[in-house]
């Protein structure tokens, strides 16, 4: 069902290498690796790692599709009276990321299995009951999606989280699967209170889908102009001349010791020049120092897309900018 995806295998000391596509096989086997009782159910296992697709050349899109892929990926076994609180908490889940994350313009479509193509398992009555069980979970959520046939993965129904990228094109930025096939078919079980042997179903997860096309959706969705918190580059101290510069070195020190990703443009550029370069940038805090600020332990903070400053005490900056981040606030958009 995967191999015109895959890269082709490697042959080395008399065995087939492949790389690997997904994590699913894997986590099946550390599963089935032991047996299973109902008490350890749910069974949540999860891996962050890489897979790798061979995608074709004309769909590769900068970081939005790439051959490998970086993701945080997990499985979910659990009993048929847990699926629906298991798939309900990994809804909540992604809802909380995305929120975290500022992403707001984000819906659902519900990817179903279609009939008669050959593209996914033929097991009706399996299908059947996955498609009732996440369409019940979709309406609880009360989130609005739409349901949309032939998309489903080959295992089973998925709930995929859409989002608009910049040109207005839909993308999907991560992915939950409902998988009552596979589980039978890699063998495996768990002892239910009723002394037989029954089927997990298994709960396919990846919030943030994979990690290169989830960096593209913020990138698109900021302008590159970063919240402080997510910004690669956070502060940038500036001085007006380089009579001033053994101050400002003292004073991105202190920032980087207390772990702040912090630069200090100590070139032979203007004065607005530098500053015109880290607007360029997109860098959210430009510290401005010269011989008033030297003289009285300050700073003048800039803003990104701002043309005010204001100066204050080092130590205030500080503790206003630690605050920002680690309450992970939008300055543009949260009350401070």
């Amino acid at each position: 069902f995967y191999e015109d995806s895959m890269f082709p295998p490697m042959e080395m000391d008399g065995e087939r290498l492949f790389l690997k596509p997904m994590n699913c096989p894997h986590h099946h086997m550390i599963y089935k690796a032991e047996p299973r009782s109902y008490r350890d159910l749910p069974l949540r296992l999860a891996e962050y790692g890489t897979c790798y697709r061979y995608e074709q050349s004309g769909e590769l899109a900068g970081l939005l599709r790439v051959r490998g892929m970086t993701m945080n990926d997990a499985h979910i076994y659990c009993s048929p009276e847990q699926a629906k609180e298991e798939l309900l908490n990994v809804l909540n889940l992604h809802t909380q990321y995305y929120e975290l994350f500022g992403l707001k313009d984000f819906w659902m479509r519900l990817s179903l299995a279609e009939k008669d193509t050959g593209k996914f398992v033929d097991e009706p009555e399996l299908w059947q009951k996955a498609e009732t069980l996440i369409t019940e979970v979709m309406e609880e959520v009360g989130v609005p999606y739409e349901a949309v046939r032939g998309e489903a993965a080959f295992y089973g129904p998925k709930i995929d989280f859409q989002v608009t990228n910049v040109i207005g094109r839909e993308e999907t930025a991560s992915t939950n699967q409902l998988d009552l096939v596979m589980g039978k078919r890699f063998g495996l079980t768990y002892i239910a209170s009723d002394n037989q042997e029954h089927t997990p179903i298994i709960i396919h997860r990846a919030p943030l889908g994979t990690h290169e096309r989830f960096v593209a959706f913020l990138i698109e969705h900021y302008g590159g102009a970063f919240p402080t918190w997510l910004a690669p580059l956070q502060v940038r101290v500036i001085p007006v001349a380089s009579a001033f510069n053994d101050y400002a070195h003292g004073l991105n020190d202190s920032l980087f010791s207390l772990f702040v990703r912090t630069e200090l443009d100590d070139s032979h550029d203007s004065f607005g020049k530098k500053i015109r370069s880290a607007a360029v940038a997109k860098i959210p805090n430009i510290l401005i120092v010269g011989e008033n600020e030297q003289a009285g332990q300050t700073v003048t903070w800039q803003r990104y897309g701002s043309k005010d400053r204001k100066t204050l005490a080092f130590d205030a900056f500080l503790e206003l900018l630690q605050e920002e981040i680690l309450k992970r606030q939008d300055w543009r958009t949260d009350d401070q």
